[in-house]
């Protein structure tokens, strides 16, 4: 089976093969950064402590932080669904990020059965950290790598791409 695209056929085994490439090309981008973050902004001089300075853990919190940052705060259900988790990991999570004080849990004022997480000031700080050094790596990247009309065009599809992933039916 193919799929035309413009004026060219590519077998949907090849898009097939170009997406998983792009997944673990992702991924080992994603921990190369968690291990420089880890390196460049150790925690204690910042006077956070938590994290115990473990890749996954840096990883783990950017991508919880990420979730909640955006919206101030979530609810557990929210929290669960935007990470892809079951709920029970989620609690987990929160649980882990509370104790380290980088994630705080309030009720809802209008329901209390409802549990709404928001990031401390800690937390707020140190995504704003990370976010910021994840913006300059990707930039370094991209700037040394493709010319500016090719980072205009790599933008544009990353944002359509994204914009009909958004889209998609949740299971």
């Amino acid at each position: 089976m193919a799929k035309k695209i413009g004026n060219s056929t590519i077998p949907t085994s090849e898009i097939s093969s170009m997406i998983e490439d792009f997944v673990q090309m992702w991924i080992k981008f994603e921990s190369m950064l968690h291990k420089e973050l880890a390196r460049t902004y150790p925690l204690t001089h910042q006077n956070i402590t938590g994290l115990n300075h473990t890749d996954s853990n840096y990883g783990l919190f950017y991508r919880v932080s990420s979730t909640i940052y955006p919206k101030t705060q979530l609810t557990m259900g929210e929290l669960s669904t935007s990470l892809s988790v079951p709920f029970s990991k989620a609690t987990r999570i929160v649980s882990w990020l509370v104790d380290n004080g980088f994630v705080k849990r309030m009720s809802d004022p209008s329901d209390r059965r409802i549990v709404r997480v928001a990031l401390t000031n800690n937390g707020t700080n140190l995504h704003k950290t990370m976010s910021k050094y994840v913006q300059e790596r990707v930039q370094i990247l991209l700037s040394t790598s493709l010319t500016s009309a090719e980072q205009e065009t790599l933008f544009a599809l990353i944002n359509k791409v994204a914009s009909l992933l958004g889209n998609l039916p949740s299971s």
